[in-house]
Parts: structure tokens; sequence; C-alpha cells
């Protein structure tokens, strides 16, 4: 074997000790400073679009993914199962044009229609929904933490966050709610060749809020996958 080929095999093998020990010393850094997940996605507050009285609805203006304004009108329902409750009182002007004001299906914020479940025609009533508006000037992320890590966040904790939709940018956040529960508790699996079912046991995860510092000029969505780093406490 020549000088030339012992001296590359030696620089070869120095290099992949040195990215071994690198390796290690960065897993051991990361884990020791960070907790972190890809099991993270953006939400947003949602706030449902709901009529003021029962009636059917006349008219939907909408659909999932519209941008729209506080108090827009968004559909209208029927007013006349309204007014045939009020008796005489339907009779006044003022009542009859109140009604039919309260008859218009306002969105509560501005933000991006979403879950839409209106079709007109249908019977509208308070309570039920027919869509959501999600508030897109406050977006956070939620991150669901092993609990064996959960112990080493704490409110207030900073957070790198990194999106699949972006990943060339580092957004900042905060850690501002810690759940009081685990997303589930046991995964039901069958046992293999049998029909009953058994309990296996599952390391379980605990979802985390993080609040966004910022993203102006940026657009964000709901529902984008986040990979996070939360810098671990020191507990």
């Amino acid at each position: 074997m020549g000088l030339r080929r012992i001296i590359v095999l030696n620089v070869v093998a120095l290099l992949v000790i040195l990215g071994l020990i690198y390796g290690g010393y960065t897993y051991y850094y990361n884990r020791e400073n960070y907790v972190t997940t890809n099991n993270a996605f953006v939400e947003g507050p949602k706030y449902p679009v709901n009529v003021q009285f029962a009636g059917n609805l006349t008219s939907w203006n909408v659909k999932d993914g519209d941008s729209v304004q506080a108090g827009q009108v968004l559909g209208k329902v029927d007013p006349r199962i309204e007014l045939g409750q009020l008796g005489a009182a339907a009779k006044d002007p003022n009542v009859v044009a109140a009604v039919n004001k309260a008859a218009e299906v306002d969105s509560p914020t501005s933000g991006k229609v979403t879950q839409v479940n209106a079709t007109v025609g249908q019977m509208a009533a308070p309570g039920q929904p027919l869509a959501y508006v999600v508030d897109l000037n406050h977006l956070y992320v939620v991150a669901n933490i092993n609990e064996t890590d959960v112990r080493h966040v704490d409110v207030g904790d900073a957070v790198d966050i990194h999106l699949d939709a972006y990943p060339d940018q580092t957004f900042k956040g905060t850690v501002s709610a810690i759940g009081r529960a685990t997303n589930s508790l046991f995964s039901l699996l069958p046992a293999s060749g049998t029909t009953s079912g058994t309990y296996t046991k599952v390391t379980q995860t605990v979802p985390v809020r993080i609040d966004l510092s910022g993203y102006g000029g940026v657009q964000l969505v709901p529902g984008m996958s986040a990979t996070v780093h939360i810098h671990r406490s020191n507990s």
C-alpha cells in the first residue's frame, strides 16, 4: 500500500471520527437545550357564524377560503317565522326593519371562512354554526410534546419555529399555555389473529400552545405543518 493511499485513508478515517463526534455533540447539545417536535401545526381563533333566529336560509355568499371583514353580510334567513311570533308588533314598520336587519348573517370577525355548512334553502337555527371565520391576525402554533419531555417546558419559554411552507425562515414564538391532559390515553389495537381488542400503552403527547411573535408579510394559514424547538427549562 502506497504512502499516498495510507494518508488518504487516515484523512478519511479522521473525518469520519470528527463527524461522529460532531454529530454526537450536536445531538447531546440539542437534547439538553431544546424540546423538539415536528408534530405541530398552525392554528387560529375560530369564531362561529350563527343566525339570530330560526328560518330558512335564503342566500349564502361565501365559500371555504374566502376572506371576509367583520360585519360583512355572508347570507340571510327568511324572517317570516320570526315575524309570525311577534303578533301585533309585526305590523310596526320599525320592528319589521329591525327583524329584516337581524335576518342578515354577519361575519363575527375579519379573517378566512372555513368549515362551511350552509346550503340555500336549509333551515338555520341559533347555536348551529353555518361556518367559522378564522382570525388570521392572531395565529399560533399547537405543538404536541411527548409526555416525557413536557416537564422541561414552561409558560414563557422561547421557541424557534420552522414551517414546511417557509423552510428558509425561522419564526419566533413563546409558550403561552400547556395542556392539562394528554391528547389520548391508550391506543386500542386488535391482537393479531384474534377478534378481541387489547390496550397497547403508547407514549402520550401533551398539547402546548405557542404564540407567534410576528409574521408580518408572510401568508400563514391554519393547518400548516411546523417543527418547533422549545428552549428547555432547567427543570
